[in-house]
């Protein structure tokens, strides 16, 4: 073997064991400040706290504010005790986000196409993980990141955050990120938001008993597997950018809904009146308006009192009465939803119960993009291939110049 390349392994193995050694271990007990520990605590560092229940002073906004790269938090979460056994961190004042992690400088209200959005992104935090945490009532968001390139959300609890028209688990504006098995509830918006974000995996969420539980805006390359989702108003929603205050992406594809559980999803829309939130209807599984070139494939989709699996384009989502839909406000990208597949999903039991004012015909699975065709916009590619079970599930398509039909686009 060559031992110029034995000497650069020798010396590189050298390098991380020499890295690894000046991590340092922060510990926090109960009484403690966990923001002191990360307040000292250098890139590489981890900051591992005990179970108890922790209230952060002088945060301002936030109960935890990270921005340092590469910071580790892990609550030591002790199993079989309950309440006693979590690390639990409550709101205290008048703080607003649970823990919110970003660069110095660049609060959640920092817009992204703003000279200081822009300075945000070119300084983006370099990694960040959270463990075994309970965040619980804090008004806007529970966890969330903001320009961090590198992100793991694992085993953490988002209890009653973003009842003030915010979010439970929020990673945006993020890049290279996982999301596992987590469980987030009670948000009057949604439980869980991947938001402008690339290159994103969310495996194993429990989201439940909030407006929307899981949803996906104005993101490229998404992958959402094995989640269970279930009493919310809307199940799923992948939503058009005009649904959300992130600018667009020069690429949005490639979201991909497989093998999860996506069921009674009937629950009383309590999100803000007049909100985008607050204007859905209640009792759909998974709900595509507005987005191309995504997969809904594989998935359990029972329950639902609206419609299973509703594919449509974003102005008739928003009002199949109202064409002024497709004009105000101004349409950030096209309304049309073209080139998704809807396949090998079992859908069963939906349709059974819809909402008093539905517009649209309750089903186990709907396509409908009538206004988007009256305005010339592009609706095409979508296919619908061997949901299950055969012959056993209700489908209705519109067409604004064929009529209704139990026909899908295949």
């Amino acid at each position: 073997m060559n031992k110029g390349y034995v000497g650069a392994l020798i010396a590189g193995a050298m390098l991380v064991s020499a890295t690894a050694a000046q991590a340092a271990v922060h510990r926090v007990y109960p009484g403690d400040s966990i923001q002191a520990a990360i307040n000292i605590a250098e890139p590489g560092d981890t900051v591992l706290v005990e179970p108890g229940e922790y209230r952060e002073s002088d945060n301002g906004r936030y109960g935890l504010r990270i921005q340092t790269d590469n910071i580790r938090l892990i609550g030591k979460v002790k199993k079989g005790r309950g309440e006693d056994g979590k690390v639990r961190l409550i709101v205290n004042q008048d703080q607003e986000t649970g823990v919110y992690a970003a660069p110095s400088d660049c609060d959640y209200d920092v817009k992204d196409d703003t000279p200081e959005g822009a300075e945000c992104r070119s300084r983006a935090l370099q990694g960040f993980y959270i463990r075994g945490f309970t965040v619980e009532d804090f008004p806007k968001n529970g966890i969330q990141t903001r320009w961090v390139d590198g992100f793991e959300f694992v085993r953490n609890e988002s209890a009653r955050n973003g009842y003030d028209n915010g979010n439970g688990i929020y990673p945006t504006l993020s890049a290279n990120g996982l999301v596992r098995n987590n469980v987030s509830y009670g948000s009057t918006d949604t439980a869980m938001w991947i938001a402008g974000s690339e290159n994103v995996r969310v495996i194993g969420n429990e989201l439940h008993d909030s407006v929307i539980g899981f949803e996906i805006t104005v993101s490229n390359n998404v992958t959402v597997i094995q989640n269970e989702i279930y009493n919310n108003t809307i199940g799923v929603g992948l939503f058009h950018p005009n649904g959300a205050g992130n600018p667009t992406l020069p690429v949005m594809a490639n979201w991909v809904i497989e093998h999860n559980d996506v069921y009674d999803n009937n629950r009383e829309n309590d999100a803000p009146p007049g909100s985008l939130q607050g204007n859905l209807p209640q009792g759909i599984g998974i709900l595509l308006s507005g987005v191309s070139d995504h997969v809904i494939a594989k998935n359990n989709v029972e329950g639902n009192g609206y419609v299973g699996i509703a594919v449509l384009g974003w102005c008739t989502g928003l009002g199949i009465l109202d064409p002024t839909k497709c004009a105000e406000p101004p349409l950030k990208a096209s309304p049309g939803s073209t080139n998704n597949l809807v396949a090998q999903n079992y859908v069963f039991d939906n349709g059974n119960a819809p909402p008093a004012n539905a517009q649209l015909p309750p089903s186990d699975i709907l396509y409908a993009q009538p206004l988007e065709q009256l305005f010339g916009f592009e609706t095409g590619g979508n296919c619908f291939q061997k949901n299950k079970p055969k012959n056993g599930f209700v489908s209705v398509s519109i067409d604004a110049f064929s009529g209704t039909s139990d026909e899908l686009p295949t």
